[in-house]
């Protein structure tokens, strides 16, 4: 019988893919506290960081690999992946490749659910004075968003026909601070991403998308209001003044008590 987190179970098997990448390494100490076992996964070799992790070498472009790591897994956080533009061969082959091997392995495993990284990238090319919405069109503006904006509707697909749920993040900028004026829009605190991520693995989803994006007022995209599945991020970009003269990417803003 699965133990209680708050209102919340205790999970018994989480597989974590891309470990070992920026932020798939930031997201290992909180999925360990969601589950009973942890398996961290990358192409590089890991060490374990807690008790009940797991750690393996597995390329998710061979099928019958990933077919027996998913195998008794209860959740799938999928971060693995060439995390920026390439050549369609790259492309093709780490991310839609990848991809489709993963889910199809979810299928014969009877994996419940899938958490994966997506990117801005497939909003990318409507104009930044536009404000836009989960339900924005599709514009991708590069083919690395084109392998994402692939990853949400092969997600999609397998939620339709099969009952996989899962839930996309379409990730912005995920560093301890923002450094450009840029990431004042598209900043994610390494926290928030992380509670995104828990959002997916432990509350109610269906083929569901968010914006990886914190509490930021220059924010050119926006998450819904969704008693559902509702996210929110703890950090704010605004906190920050970028002097793009100072060798400091940012310093926080000194708040003033008027009272």
């Amino acid at each position: 019988m699965n133990d209680q987190l708050g209102s919340k179970a205790m999970i018994e098997k989480i597989v974590l893919t891309g470990a070992g990448g920026k932020l798939g390494r930031r997201l290992r100490l909180p999925l360990s506290k969601l589950c009973r076992q942890l398996v961290s996964t990358d192409i590089v070799p890991l060490e374990p960081i807690v008790e009940n992790e797991i750690v393996s070498m597995v390329d998710l472009k061979e099928e019958a690999e990933v077919n027996k790591l998913t195998q008794g897994a209860d959740s799938v956080v999928h971060f693995a992946g060439y995390p920026r533009e390439a050549e369609w061969s790259t492309i093709l082959s780490e991310n839609i490749l990848t991809s489709t091997h993963l889910w199809e392995s979810a299928r014969l495993n009877n994996v419940r659910r899938i958490v994966y990284a997506s990117t801005n990238h497939v909003v990318g090319f409507h104009p930044v004075e536009r404000h836009i919405d989960i339900h924005a069109e599709v514009k991708c503006d590069s083919r690395y968003g084109i392998s994402k904006a692939f990853t949400e509707i092969l997600a999609r697909f397998y939620y339709e026909k099969y009952g996989i749920e899962s839930l996309g993040i379409r990730i912005g900028r995920c560093e301890d601070l923002p450094s450009d004026e840029r990431m004042l829009a598209t900043w994610v605190h390494p926290d928030d991403l992380a509670e995104i991520v828990r959002l997916g693995v432990q509350d109610q989803v269906e083929a569901d998308i968010l914006y990886g994006i914190s509490n930021n007022s220059k924010a050119m995209c926006s998450n819904p209001v969704n008693a559902r599945l509702l996210y929110q991020p703890q950090h704010s970009a605004d906190d920050y003044v970028l002097d793009m003269n100072s060798s400091q990417p940012s310093t926080r803003i000194k708040h003033v008590e008027l009272f």
